[in-house]
């Protein structure tokens, strides 16, 4: 199955980085910046609320979501949105620098591995700034031929996975036909995404074939690791 693939696009949280964090808690960086975000309009919201009433919404139903809550809450939805974003932005970029947020094991291996076999890019859905950030940070920018993460603002989030806008974005700009090209995702959610792109894709660490998923990936592996076997 060598050079059967001309382009490898990787998800980047819980692909290439961990964003889950090293304390016990996962993505206490994440709610640590969202309960600053609430802080300033005077609200004060548990783990769990800010689960239900926030994550939620935002998760399933993105823009709408977001404006269910503000209504909630009665605040200027832009307004509340761009805070949010700025300080998320900061809080993991913050995660990275002082170590809280880390590559995954195996995948600092499998990029060096693949460099110059393959044409490399990122989709993400964090935050262009945070893409940005990662790569430079991990002194993996130079392997890349492309990366994306999603827009701040609040329409964009219409364009996360499972929405293929950034993959095509990427097979567009690197002129590749959809047959030269494999999404590796943690998610089902990226998986639809590459499905409804119409490439390849490799599913990390869920390599269960007893379980029917939405979308089935191309290829099931147990870690990042394990794409040499595939690719």
């Amino acid at each position: 199955m060598v050079n059967r693939y001309k382009t490898v696009i990787f998800d980047m949280d819980e692909t290439l980085l961990n964003s889950r964090g090293v304390r016990a808690i996962a993505h206490e960086w994440a709610y640590e910046a969202f309960r600053k975000t609430l802080r300033h309009y005077g609200l004060s919201l548990s783990m769990t609320e800010i689960d239900s009433l926030f994550l939620a919404p935002l998760h399933s139903d993105g823009e709408a979501g977001v404006r269910r809550f503000c209504n909630k809450f009665g605040l200027d939805t832009e307004e509340f949105w761009a805070r949010r974003e700025a300080d998320v932005i900061e809080a993991k970029i913050d995660a990275m620098r002082t170590g809280e947020i880390k590559l995954c094991d195996g995948s600092e291996a499998i990029i060096n591995y693949l460099s110059g076999q393959f044409y490399l890019a990122v989709v993400s859905d964090s935050q262009q700034a945070c893409v940005d950030y990662a790569l430079a940070h991990f002194h993996l920018k130079h392997h890349f031929k492309i990366w994306y993460g999603r827009s701040s603002d609040l329409v964009s989030l219409a364009n996360r996975k499972p929405n293929p806008y950034y993959i095509n974005k990427v097979l567009s700009e690197l002129n590749m036909d959809r047959e030269d090209v494999m999404l590796v995702d943690d998610s089902m959610v990226g998986i639809l995404a590459a499905n409804r792109a119409g490439i390849d894709s490799v599913l990390i660490g869920n390599a269960d074939k007893g379980i029917k998923y939405e979308s089935e990936p191309t290829f099931f592996v147990h870690n990042i690791g394990e794409l040499k076997q595939v690719i």
